[in-house]
């Protein structure tokens, strides 16, 4: 029998939800139910486009399947908004594959050539080092051809960015579609919100665990860093239900003979098109945010490649003799990486003890910390949630990265300069967020933005000084954080591999694939990323809990011993861990 119970009961949060959320949670619930009804065909010997083509929509109904079951699950409430961020970015891609899938399909190995090049130009960059490059760069063995070395992959322009597709959608520059195709133009106008940029912001700021994702998770009744908002869930889910329907609609023109013999095509697309209509009809019920009356304000498209980047690495190039067999084991780091999530869970800091006020941004970092930790902890080893842990892993580097930047070995005058810099960075973001809602979506979006009534602020949201200096790039500041390591590079070469699945490149994919025993499973992790997953939770949530408790304790001396204790037991993580994933 179907799951299709969506009440409060049992849920680990403890929040009684509205009538308005509770429709909601039918609707994504009925979505994720009719998409796993759909099988799946892979051509193991078909062509490198095809076989990532294949694979693009599993791992987008596994990430939303995810999401779902996210809901109300008491920890990891940001997470939810970068999984819904990647499905996002996913509609847009193949939305645009599929309105040309004759020339654009092949794009996908222009890609992989690209990312693969990125990652040889910032080993290099960095002064970092990874033996085993072609275990990240060809994860799959006896699957169609990934070496790269054909006429058609090194002809293959890449896909567009992020931020070309964003302008792409909303200037509507895409041919005209047809036949099937229409199905593909309904399902984009599911995405016609009033701010759709300031939208995605909202989404981008859950994807990077910062300080405004981090709000997402501060409800009036729940526990702070942990729980879901109402609104933004309905945000999330709203912009997850129509990323994955595009990249089903997408998928299925890219590769129509792919398409399950058995069930019929027209149909199905279009009872998925009604049910994600009723997600977001309700979904818009309770985050506010209306159908856009006015044109958007379009960016200036970059210009699209049509060539892999011209300074294009050997090492991204692979012959057959050099890619490596799948036979490595995460055993001792995950049995490390349990031994450190036990001692994080043995103590917990009381912030109200002192009876003194609390600063959001330490309690906020304190909670957000424990409950992205719990998300990686409570997924890595769970059949089809393993890439949940890897949305929360990078999603604790970076903010470790931040933070790292701006209190380490500095002068109490520059940790406060830093503060600053912070904090105004954090107010700016807020206030872009709000000016690129148009009409009545400015007041909605303003509301989104809003603290719950029990949370005090003394410091106006839009104190922000003239001629603000704006934050370091997470490269920088990352190479700052991984300083002690051997290699200090390698944390930006581990964040760029995370990114891999948090943008769902094609490397990302097939990262969270196994082909084993003439076998392929969409909903599978390597062993390489899940080394890597594990040893980035541990490392940056030891930073981040570390350092806020010291700063809620009042630096108490056996909190500060705490610290210590924590950060040794990451580091035994991480040894463990860069013999299995090649990096430092």
């Amino acid at each position: 029998m179907k799951d299709t119970d969506v009440s409060d009961a049992g849920r680990p949060d403890g929040r009684r939800s509205s009538r308005e959320t509770l429709r909601l949670r039918a609707a994504t619930r009925a979505l994720r139910l009719h998409l796993d009804e759909l099988p799946v065909v892979f051509h193991y010997d078909g062509a490198g486009d095809q076989f990532l083509a294949e694979a693009a929509f599993p791992f987008a109904r596994q990430r939303y399947d995810c999401a779902e079951s996210m809901i109300g699950a008491g920890f990891g409430g940001a997470v939810l908004g970068s999984l819904a961020r990647s499905l996002f970015v996913d509609g847009l891609r193949w939305l645009w594959i599929g309105q040309a899938p004759k020339s654009r399909r092949i794009c996908l190995l222009g890609s992989m050539l690209e990312e693969r090049n990125r990652i040889c130009l910032a080993l290099e960059r960095y002064d970092a080092s990874c033996p085993i490059l072609p275990r990240w760069f060809a994860p799959l063995v006896g699957v169609t051809d990934l070496t790269g070395s054909s006429k058609t992959w090194l002809q293959a322009p890449a896909l567009p960015h992020e931020t070309d597709l964003l302008n792409i959608f909303l200037t509507g520059d895409h041919p005209a579609t047809a036949g099937s195709n229409d199905l593909l133009s309904a399902a984009q106008r599911m995405l016609n919100i009033a701010g759709l940029r300031g939208a995605v912001m909202i989404l981008s700021h859950a994807g990077h665990g910062n300080l405004l994702g981090l709000q997402s998770c501060l409800t009036e009744n729940g526990a702070v860093g942990h729980d879901l908002r109402p609104d933004h869930e309905a945000l999330y889910m709203h912009m997850a239900a129509v990323g994955v329907t595009l990249t089903l609609f997408g998928v299925s023109a890219a590769v129509p003979e792919s398409w399950p013999a058995e069930v019929e095509h027209e149909e199905f697309l279009r009872q998925t098109l009604r049910l994600t209509e009723e997600v977001v009809a309700s979904a818009t019920v309770v985050h506010g945010l209306g159908p856009s009356q006015a044109t958007q304000p379009a960016g200036k498209a970059s210009k699209i490649q049509s060539a892999p980047p011209a300074l294009l690495r050997p090492q991204v190039i692979l012959d057959h003799s050099e890619i490596l067999p799948d036979v490595n084991k995460a055993d001792r780091v995950i049995a490390a990486a349990e031994k450190y999530y036990d001692y994080v869970q043995s103590f917990a800091i009381d912030p109200w003890q002192a009876g003194e006020p609390v600063k959001l941004a330490n309690i906020l970092t304190y909670a957000g910390a424990n409950s992205s930790l719990t998300a990686v902890m409570s997924t890595y080893d769970r059949e089809g949630s393993a890439v949940i842990a890897v949305f929360a892993a990078r999603m604790l580097l970076e903010e470790a990265a931040r933070f790292h930047w701006m209190i380490d070995g500095k002068s109490e005058d520059e940790i406060k300069q830093r503060f600053q810099q912070f904090f105004e960075d954090y107010r700016a973001r807020r206030k872009k967020v709000v000016g690129l809602f148009t009409g009545s979506g400015m007041a909605s979006a303003s509301k989104l933005l809003e603290l719950p009534a029990h949370v005090e602020i003394k410091t106006p949201h839009e104190q922000i000084s003239k001629g603000r200096k704006p934050l370091p790039s997470i490269e920088e500041m990352l190479l700052g954080l991984g300083s002690p390591f051997p290699e200090p590079g390698w944390l930006n070469i581990a964040y760029s591999l995370l990114s891999q699945v948090a943008h769902s490149t094609p490397i990302g994919n097939l990262h969270m694939t196994s082909y084993r025993d003439g076998t392929l499973r969409s909903n599978d992790i390597t062993p390489e990323m899940l080394g890597l997953t594990l040893d980035a939770a541990c490392l940056g949530s030891a930073y981040l809990i570390s350092i806020s408790e010291l700063f809620l304790s009042q630096g108490d001396e056996d909190v500060r011993e705490r610290g210590r204790e924590l950060h040794r037991l990451a580091y035994d993580v991480h040894n463990e861990a860069r013999m299995l994933h090649g990096l430092d």
